[in-house]
């Protein structure tokens, strides 16, 4: 009877005989770290030969599974230890934090007179507290082996009850550094970046990891990647790159490709080294996320979306919890025109990451992407007052709805939200954020109210407040100041602007080194001369991922170089591409459905020409009262292509 109580408690996990898998709280097959034995005989090929024996005598157990030599091999690796040291107690710690195991077992063999004493102890790897504790003896050495079995086997009878007062730990990132700490700002600053979405506070990590370890290659990456997604910090960002690069002598093979991947990509812009570099991670390690998520991501920019998306799936396969991973499933689904998909993928990060602040950002974009700009409108307000934003969040909320505000033709709520970002950026460290409001206003008074005289005074006298030569080269907006001052009628000026840019920056490094043909186009534009502006626009979007940067000037300038069929078929190519992120809207838009209006009006096809000045009509119902003539104009030509059909 008292034999079938026992086994009756041990099954349904009641009492002290309960083990942690009927339970339910501890999975069978639970990785534990084996240190070596220490061993106070003066010899240690008694302790190697224990070791071993104890290894194989606990194997048998189905609650937990030692991890395996080569494995504590490729971890010591990437703690730059010597693979082939012995595992002490604190190093057994160590990888177990490492690589989130639950529990190490020490142990030790002791020499009495003839006999030997043989204990083990069941240790928590963060806090180094003892779970439990065994200890057998052998009468002699011939005794060793027996001693081991009982010793096993008392460990492997109470390590469920034992382990279930353990709470297993995520695993820290499998990257290589010396530093224990540093490897544990990573992890968190890995979280911030790509489940949380918080540049700020993943930037912040890093850069305490690094000062633990300088040559923490992996750290100088990801903080290339953080400050490249904050924006704003080309300079530094490409240096983080190069840091990385050079130290990749240090680093594990996995490590060495996912590094010299992102060097090709990012800094010199070779795209063909950068996939050779990826595709050779993956044929070796086929789930390894960061290949699968890289990659994916130049196919993006290649605009092989059918290819990018299959490899975003496999990465989320992978990586459930991954947020960047969503917003690049979100993009490209939208690139396909897939908007059921797209709104699947959104809701399918809400479900992953309950609570998560920036899913209304991404909900806000695929809004605004489909034309829907009353609910772009609402998420990005809700995004703004959410009291857990950060500046970051606060920024890019109140660009968002300058983004929205501008595409509808209300230019002064524009102006207000854009000022608000630009206070937000300033405050969390951009510098350039004032110059930049600038620009963009003159930007608005040049194309909307067509005041190149303003828009040029506004920018000259940012440009006294805040020079260019206040920054590093790579961080001043040659490109942008280029186009600008392009449109507004001053070509000599964005010529030079290209020309400074070009001497200034090291080839290998122009960033945007595609939007320079667009600028070239700009000029040819503003100067007549409109076969090598329509060159200039086509060469920029042969170039550019971007799918409708390129379309509203190259439109314009067939429309100007009196190719009506090619501006018709431009402007209808520019309205009905599919893009998540499609900022060049709060300009062009309204252009595109006045102008393709009046171009079909011309050809006498009213029905078309009707439809477009309507669209213009809708989009711009609430446009500012200076911009109102423009609406009923769109308006009389309907009533009057009505009339007459």
């Amino acid at each position: 009877m008292a034999v079938t109580a026992y086994s009756a408690m041990r099954v349904l996990g009641i009492g002290p005989v309960g083990s942690l898998v009927a339970a339910g709280a501890l999975e069978r097959g639970q990785r534990t770290v084996l240190a070596d034995f220490q061993s106070q005989t003066g010899d240690s090929t008694l302790a190697a030969a224990v070791t071993e024996a104890f290894r194989i005598d606990v194997a048998q157990s189905q609650l937990i599974t030692i991890v395996p030599p080569n494995h504590i091999s490729g971890v010591l690796l990437r703690m730059r230890r010597d693979p082939r040291q012995r595992l002490d107690l604190e190093l057994a710690r160590e990888v177990a934090i490492r690589e989130g195991y639950k529990a190490v077992i020490a142990g030790a063999i002791n020499a009495v007179g003839a006999s030997y004493v043989l204990s083990a102890q069941l240790i928590a790897p963060e806090s180094g507290d003892e779970l439990a504790a065994f200890r057998v003896t052998a009468s002699d050495s011939t005794a060793v082996i027996g001693a081991i079995d009982k010793l096993s086997k008392k460990m492997r009878e109470r390590i469920g009850e034992s382990l279930r007062s353990i709470r297993a730990n995520e695993p820290l990132e499998t990257v290589t550094t010396s530093s224990l700490e540093a490897l544990r700002l990573y992890s968190r600053a890995w979280r911030a970046i790509e489940v949380e979405w918080n540049n700020e506070t993943g930037i912040a990590l890093l850069e305490e990891a690094l000062a633990q370890d300088s040559t923490f290659a992996m750290a100088w990456r990801k903080l290339g990647i953080a400050l490249g997604r904050r924006g704003g910090a080309d300079a530094s960002e490409l240096a983080a790159y190069e840091k990385a690069y050079e130290l990749r002598d240090r680093l594990t093979g996995r490590e060495r490709y996912v590094t010299t991947g992102t060097y090709y990509w990012f800094v010199v812009d070779d795209r063909e080294k950068a996939i050779a570099a990826y595709r050779s991670l993956l044929d070796r390690y086929p789930d390894d996320v960061l290949g699968l998520m890289n990659l994916s991501g130049i196919y993006g920019f290649q605009r092989d979306h059918e290819r990018a998306l299959e490899l975003r799936r496999r990465a989320l396969a992978l990586d459930p919890w991954n947020a960047s991973l969503y917003w690049g499933q979100t993009s490209t689904q939208v690139d396909l025109g897939d908007w059921a998909a797209a709104d699947s993928a959104v809701e399918a990060l809400a479900g992953a990451l309950p609570g998560l602040t920036g899913v209304e950002l991404l909900r806000g974009f695929l809004a605004y992407s489909r034309g829907d700009y009353p609910a772009a409108w609402e998420h990005f307000l809700t995004l703004r007052d959410d009291e857990r934003a950060g500046l970051q969040w606060q920024a890019a909320a109140s660009g968002s709805l300058a983004l929205v505000a501008a595409t509808r033709g209300q230019l002064e709520v524009s102006e207000q939200h854009s000022h608000d970002a630009a206070i937000a950026d300033q405050e969390r460290g951009q510098p350039d954020a004032r110059r930049q409001e600038a620009i963009y206003s003159a930007g608005r008074d040049l194309r909307f109210r067509g005041d190149a005289v303003g828009a040029l005074r506004k920018v000259d006298e940012a440009l006294e407040r805040f020079p260019l030569d206040d920054q590093e080269p790579l961080n001043r907006p040659y490109l942008d100041l280029a186009s600008f001052y392009a449109w507004a009628g001053a070509p000599d000026r964005a010529r030079e602007l290209v020309a400074e840019w070009e001497s200034e920056i090291d080839p290998r490094v122009q960033r945007g080194i595609e939007r320079k043909h667009g600028v070239r186009g700009e000029i040819a534009l503003a100067e007549g001369r409109f076969e090598e502006a329509i060159e200039g626009f086509r060469a920029w979007d042969r170039r550019t991922d971007c799918t409708i940067c390129a379309l509203p000037g190259l439109a314009n300038a067939y429309d100007r170089a009196g190719v009506p069929d090619s501006a018709i078929a431009v402007y209808e190519r520019y309205i009905t591409t599919p893009m998540l992120l499609r900022y060049s809207d709060a300009w062009a838009l309204a252009v595109a459905f006045g102008r393709l209006g009046e171009l079909y009006e011309e050809r006498g096809e009213a029905d078309r020409a009707i439809y477009y000045y309507g669209k213009l009509v809708e989009l711009w119902s609430d446009a500012d009262p200076e911009l109102q003539p423009r609406v009923e104009a769109a308006r009389r030509a309907i009533e009057a292509l009505s009339t007459d059909r």
